[in-house]
């Protein structure tokens, strides 16, 4: 079944919202419970397991939600079993592209979001980021990211950015600041690269290929060819 967050009895939707059933996030029923929270001018509801929120273009999914009607801001996380493994952490998907993340606070106002420890895929590698924002116009600030192509949950090599965009328009590509590439756990000093950019990887040639780096006077350095591509 499929649960409106403006369809509350409890509370006055129209005057909550100020916005049509339309335009409003929609919530799946939580597989354990739903509480709401109306005492002392607080518009709170609480999704206990296994629950998702469609607005849009954008589905996120996750084990625990939390939703201010005040604010329109939602917070999601995942919970931790009886072993302490955590499980059904935030899963976003939006505009054909999947988001793992920690927790995540997105406000439906302003459709901005405040994501911890976020990995996802970047043309053929994965990318990770400690601290990011998502803005309206569908592009990602990350700070303190990573970009491999190893899918080990903690990479053997990796390019360390200390700062990255994503951006999808018009076409996607992703720009970063100072970054330089780490193998095993060791920063590989003096090799820094003030700029860049990860462009679409091309097909690949056949043979053992080893990770260079390119530069293009209008575009600056890229990575190119294998390993930490």
């Amino acid at each position: 079944s499929t649960f409106r967050a403006d369809s509350i009895a409890s509370a006055d939707s129209l005057s909550l919202l100020k916005k049509s059933s339309l335009d409003a996030p929609a919530f799946t029923a939580a597989k354990d419970s739903i509480i709401e929270d109306f005492s002392d001018g607080k518009r709170l509801i609480y999704y206990y397991g296994d629950v998702s929120v469609t607005y849009g273009n954008m589905k996120l999914t996750a084990d625990y939600m939390e939703y201010d009607l005040n604010t329109g801001i939602l917070y999601a996380r995942g919970t931790k079993d009886e072993n302490g493994v955590a499980k059904g952490q935030p899963v976003m998907q939006q505009g054909g592209k999947s988001y793992s993340m920690e927790e995540v606070r997105y406000n439906f106002n302003t459709q901005k979001a405040r994501v911890t420890n976020m990995l996802t895929q970047e043309q053929d590698g994965i990318l990770h980021g400690k601290n990011i924002k998502m803005l309206p116009d569908k592009s990602i600030n990350i700070t303190k990211g990573r970009y491999t192509v190893c899918d080990c949950d903690e990479p053997h090599y990796y390019l360390h950015l200390s700062a990255a965009k994503v951006m999808t328009q018009p076409s996607q590509k992703t720009v970063f600041g100072p970054a330089w590439p780490v193998v095993e756990g060791v920063p590989m000093f003096p090799v820094v690269l003030p700029f860049g950019f990860i462009p679409k990887r091309p097909d690949r040639a056949t043979g053992i290929l080893f990770p260079t780096f390119g530069e293009e006077a209008s575009r600056g350095f890229y990575l190119r060819d294998a390993g930490l591509y």
